[in-house]
C-alpha cells in the first residue's frame, strides 16, 4: 500500500503540472488566437515571421526556393524558344506574303498583256512572246522559293495555260513537289497539257 501511494505522488506532480499549466496555457493561447483573429489582426503573417527564424523552415524554405528558381528559369527558357519560333514564322510570313504579291502582280501583268495581245494585232509576236516568257521565268523563279503547298493552291487557280507555261520553267524536283500538293484531276490535267 505504502508503494501505490509512493507513485501516485510522483505521478501527481506530473499530472499537477499537466493538467494545471500546460493545458490552461494551450487553451488560453488557442483562445488568444481566435480572439485576434475576429479583431482583425493578422496572426498568419505574424505566426509566418516567427516560424521562419527557425532552423527547419529556413532549409524547407530554402529547398522550395530553389525548386521555384528551377522552374521560373524553366518557364522562361520555354517563353523565349516561344518568341524565337514565333518570330521565325512571322519572318516566314513576311516572306511568302511577299512572294504572294510579286505572284499576284505577275499574274495580272499575264492577264493583261494576253488580253491585251489578243487586242492588238498588228504588235509584233516575237516581242510578246517574249516578254510573256520573261514574266514566266520571272513567276516562275518565285515558285522556286515557295513552300510546295501554297505554291499548289496557287497554281490550280491560275488559267492553264499560264500554270503549264511556270510549271514548265520549275525544275523537275519543285515541279513533282507542287504536282504531289495539288488535286490529283488538277495535277493530271496539267501533266497532260505540258506533254508535247
Amino acid at each position: 500500500m505504502a508503494k501505490m501511494k509512493n507513485n501516485k505522488e510522483r505521478r501527481n506532480p506530473i499530472v499537477w503540472f499537466l493538467f494545471a499549466i500546460v493545458i490552461p496555457m494551450m487553451v488560453v493561447l488557442i483562445l488568444l488566437f481566435f480572439v485576434l483573429q475576429i479583431a482583425g489582426v493578422d496572426t498568419g503573417s505574424w505566426m509566418k515571421d516567427k516560424l521562419s527564424n527557425t532552423p527547419v523552415s529556413k532549409l524547407l524554405s530554402s529547398s522550395e526556393e530553389k525548386e521555384d528558381t528551377k522552374k521560373a528559369e524553366r518557364a522562361e527558357e520555354i517563353i523565349e524558344n516561344q518568341k524565337e519560333e514565333i518570330n521565325d514564322l512571322t519572318r516566314e510570313i513576311d516572306s511568302l506574303e511577299d512572294i504572294i504579291a510579286e505572284l499576284e502582280i505577275d499574274i495580272k501583268k499575264l492577264e493583261n498583256r494576253s488580253s491585251d495581245d489578243s487586242d492588238d494585232s498588228s504588235a509584233n509576236p516575237e516581242d510578246v512572246e517574249e516578254e510573256v516568257d520573261d514574266e514566266v521565268k520571272s513567276v516562275a523563279s518565285s515558285f522556286q522559293k515557295m513552300d510546295p503547298e501554297k505554291a499548289a493552291n496557287i497554281i490550280e487557280n491560275l488559267q492553264q495555260d499560264i500554270a503549264v507555261a511556270v510549271l514548265n520553267e520549275l525544275s523537275g524536283k519543285v515541279r513533282g513537289n507542287i504536282l504531289a500538293e495539288m488535286n490529283p484531276e488538277s495535277a493530271a490535267n496539267l501533266m497532260g497539257d505540258m506533254m508535247p
